[in-house]
């Protein structure tokens, strides 16, 4: 009896091994979207291995709504999908070697679609439509809060939920709202805090941890017009700095209100108003400097750009970027608008 049993265990072992061996290296997408659908859609991911990687761009085209397209892979990744030459992909689904995914509804718009094949993928496609508006409102300049709002809510809901994560990596507009970011980030825990689930989307601004206090160095040494060298202590008194280079689209507008500001606040013992430009070229960031009439304020300049160490200290990752902080270090703003952050400036200066 005991010999039929080890017998029967060995069997099952052997057939899970099998069973195994013969998933292939490759993912389905099937398409059945309404008869009315007669378009071009793109799809994109990143397929590696162990040694390499390399980012895929696959194209379907759908007749009366329906279409297939194969993938290769080894390691699960993420698949964004979006109509050819339309806007940034609001649509994203997760994908592992032998999965068959099924895409159905009706539309054009791959936001309404539903689409399923494994655990992660329905839980996304839930979360989606059942944030469909949010999600077209955030297609609008300035429309991100709304998804914010409930990106962060899933989290707090599902804090050790995988898909919390990938929520956060794929929706949330980081750009818009940096605090509620930190903070939300800060809540993921046990499978949804492993490195595996950011690593899918290779994000520059997620290389590093993200605290949830956001704070700023301590000392700050910049290299300056007036006197080659200067220091900024945070936390001393309100402070508002401006990261850009030269052909920034809004340099001339924001330099006025950086101009205006200190035209308002003259006592420069009681604030720090600093544009720090981010130009390799350092005749062009004299050159400029000394023509745009910004006087009373800290004139820096990181020829390293995004790169330099500093720059990586104080999240800086584009321009034109502007960080405001109160009395005390605590920031009060990050973004790039000027208008937003001089607002803030203000009211920390009563």
């Amino acid at each position: 009896m005991r010999q039929k049993r080890l017998i029967r265990a060995v069997l099952w072992v052997v057939m899970a091994v099998v069973l195994t061996g013969c998933v292939k290296n490759e993912f389905k997408v099937t398409f059945n979207v309404g008869a009315d659908v007669n378009r071009t859609y793109t799809l994109v991911y990143y397929a590696s291995d162990r040694t390499k990687g390399r980012l895929v761009e696959s194209v379907v085209n759908l007749q009366k709504g329906n279409g297939e397209m194969p993938g290769m892979i080894v390691n699960p990744c993420l698949v964004y999908l979006s109509a050819s030459g339309g806007k940034s992909p609001q649509t994203v689904f997760y994908v592992e070697r032998g999965d068959e995914i099924s895409v159905t509804g009706s539309g054009s718009d791959p936001v309404g679609w539903k689409i399923s094949g494994n655990k992660i993928t329905d839980a996304l496609t839930g979360w989606r439509l059942a944030n469909k508006a949010a999600i077209e409102e955030a297609r609008k300049e300035g429309g991100a809060a709304a998804v914010n709002s409930a990106v962060a809510a899933y989290v707090k809901a599902h804090p050790e939920d995988p898909v919390s994560t990938l929520l956060m990596l794929c929706y949330f507009d980081r750009r818009a709202d940096e605090a509620l970011f930190r903070r939300t980030w800060a809540l993921l825990k046990g499978e949804a805090a492993e490195a595996k689930w950011k690593e899918l989307t290779s994000r520059s601004d997620m290389l590093a941890d993200v605290p949830s206090d956001d704070k700023l160095p301590a000392r700050m040494v910049l290299n300056t017009i007036a006197t080659g060298c200067d220091t900024i202590v945070t936390g001393r008194v309100p402070m508002i700095i401006y990261f850009a280079k030269n052909n920034v689209e809004s340099y001339s507008n924001d330099i006025d209100t950086l101009r205006q500001l200190t035209r308002e606040y003259r006592d420069s013992a009681r604030r720090i108003i600093a544009d720090i430009s981010l130009e390799p070229d350092s005749s062009a960031r004299w050159y400029t400097a000394r023509g745009d009439s910004l006087r009373d304020a800290v004139r820096g300049w990181m020829p390293l750009g995004v790169s330099d160490s500093l720059a990586k200290a104080m999240g800086v990752s584009r321009v034109p970027y502007v960080i405001v902080a109160g009395r005390g270090g605590a920031v009060l703003y990050r973004g790039d608008d000027m208008k937003t952050a001089a607002g803030k400036f203000r009211g920390a200066m009563k």
